[in-house]
């Protein structure tokens, strides 16, 4: 059942807020990219070097974690898998993980925030899910693709702790005694204590539904 209330709309506007804003700086982030791989080879400094202070900039004037490029296998001539992402309050660089049980390269070309885009050549919102890779912490990484010449050469992307949205949305939320959940009915953050983040949530069974525009996100309350 999908009903639309002031109280909701309100959730689902600050929701939008966030991830919309993500989205747009992404955007910004994706046009240097583009614009080097359309003039030819590219290689792994300068990708990362034409994109740094955009990042930068977007980790310190945002409640993001993490943001950078992770590049699609072969589109760089000197590195078959690469990624160049900052996190953290000193703004680290984290580049070419280990996997954390082998130690071998991380393919992270199977992950489904790398997945989807590249499925569906559009932006995607990923989570709620533990990052092993970067945070240890519950996270929903946005990720939008980055097109040369019809040929994806990677997704530029931002990480934002499930933490930090409750920090940001919960206030709004326990007003209506809403859950925000996934496509899946996943729960990424909920009113409900008892309500835990990752927890399966019948949509058929909840009083009102509200999907968030171009996100796979809705606002829900039982």
């Amino acid at each position: 059942m999908t009903v639309q209330t002031a109280e909701l709309a309100a959730c689902v506007e600050r929701v939008e807020t966030h991830f919309h804003h993500i989205l747009d700086q992404l955007e910004s982030m994706r046009a240097p990219l583009v614009g080097l791989f359309d003039r030819g080879p590219v290689d792994a400094d300068t990708a990362r070097s034409s994109i740094e202070p955009l990042v930068r900039t977007f980790l310190a004037t945002s409640d993001i974690v993490g943001a950078g490029y992770v590049a699609a296998r072969g589109a760089l001539d000197d590195q078959p898998l690469y990624l160049a992402w900052w996190q953290g309050d000193d703004q680290h660089l984290l580049a070419e993980p280990d996997a954390p049980a082998t130690g071998a390269p991380l393919d992270y070309t199977r992950h489904p925030w790398f997945r989807t885009p590249e499925r569906t050549g559009e932006p995607h919102v990923t989570g709620p899910y533990v990052d092993f890779v970067c945070t240890d912490e519950y996270v929903m990484t946005s990720t939008t693709p980055v097109f040369s010449h019809g040929r994806m050469v990677g997704v530029v992307g931002a990480d934002t702790l499930v933490e930090t949205l409750e920090k940001l949305l919960l206030p709004t939320f326990r007003a209506v005694g809403a859950t925000l959940v996934n496509d899946l009915g996943r729960t990424v953050m909920s009113a409900d204590p008892h309500q835990a983040t990752g927890s399966l949530i019948d949509l058929e069974e909840c009083s009102q539904v509200v999907s968030c525009a171009r996100l796979p996100l809705s606002v829900v309350r039982r």
